[in-house]
């Protein structure tokens, strides 16, 4: 554990920045399940509605340091897909 008051300090300041990002990377997760489960229903207005917020989540967690960048393209690109496999099986 840190002793020197700067330390403790930084240590307060890891644990609030470790809790938002935790919370962040949870919700990008949620809205991207929201997302793919309304694609495998068919509802194709749901499932681009939850997709753009998604992304958008995922793009203000790359502007910071919660997501690097190549990673956050990842994970757009797999939920684009995901999404656009699944709304195909629907339609055919």
């Amino acid at each position: 554990m840190a002793r020197n008051p700067s330390a403790m300090k930084y240590h307060r300041q890891a644990q609030k920045a470790r809790a938002q990002n935790r919370a962040t990377k949870s919700t990008i997760r949620t809205f991207g399940k929201k997302a793919a489960a309304a694609a495998e229903a068919g509802d194709q207005e749901a499932a681009t509605k939850f997709q753009r917020v998604t992304v958008s989540l995922i793009d203000k967690a790359a502007k910071g340091s919660t997501l690097h960048k190549n990673a956050a393209a990842r994970r757009k690109s797999r939920l684009a897909k995901r999404l656009n496999r699944a709304l195909a099986q629907e339609s055919a």
